[in-house]
């Protein structure tokens, strides 16, 4: 029996199992999709998931639970050898094994881009996974809660300051988001105002938004 092997479970990884398994006729192949997470994100929704507009359950899809005849590896791809049709797959746990294929799909997912710009990898959050749109609002709510603590000054300036980096979709979308929760939450601190939040959008190109 072939052997199909998708590296990547989001978006263009499960939809290709998916369809497969829809396709296929049963014995007519053997499909396993590779993706060191259970499950696929819906990106466009995390934006929403940050500001607490959706639940982050509801941006998510498992694996396992929707690909029914797809054997579904929650590991990495760590070397794809295409001229002897061999990857090596290596789990959270163990070590890594090799695993031949007649076909590969390669759909490994786009990571958050932190350009040479110094301190950026170390101190920003992306938005490419579940974990961090939660990571950001958690960030936003709790520096509230330390802000509603302190006088006026540079300390509750900076806890209270959102700077997002990317005048894209995503950029412009989480900045609406974000900018939309830190208003309702400054009507729960009487010590807050509209005035003490601080939103700056930085884009290196001349305009934001391009593609629109």
């Amino acid at each position: 029996m072939p052997k199909i092997l998708i590296v990547g479970g989001g978006y263009a990884g499960f939809y290709t199992a998916w369809k497969l398994e829809k396709q296929l006729r049963k014995g007519e192949a053997d499909v396993t999709m590779v993706d060191p997470l259970p499950y696929m994100t819906y990106q466009p929704f995390l934006p929403e998931v940050a500001a607490g507009s959706i639940e982050a359950r509801h941006s998510v899809v498992a694996h396992r639970r929707h690909l029914k005849r797809t054997h579904v590896v929650t590991a990495k791809v760590t070397k794809i050898d295409h001229a002897g049709k061999v990857a090596t797959i290596t789990p959270p746990e163990g070590e890594p094994y090799e695993f031949a294929y007649d076909q590969i799909v390669v759909t490994a997912g786009a990571v958050s881009r932190t350009f040479p710009i110094p301190g950026i990898a170390d101190n920003a959050i992306g938005l490419k996974t579940i974990e961090e749109a939660v990571a950001i609002r958690d960030r936003l709510m709790s520096n509230f809660d330390k802000a509603a603590s302190l006088p006026a000054g540079p300390a509750r300036d900076r806890l209270l300051s959102v700077v997002v980096v990317g005048g894209g979709f995503a950029g412009i979308e989480v900045f609406a988001e974000l900018r939309s929760l830190a208003s309702s939450l400054v009507g729960k601190y009487p010590q807050l105002t509209f005035d003490d939040t601080h939103f700056h959008l930085i884009e290196a190109m001349g305009r934001i938004m391009p593609e629109v």
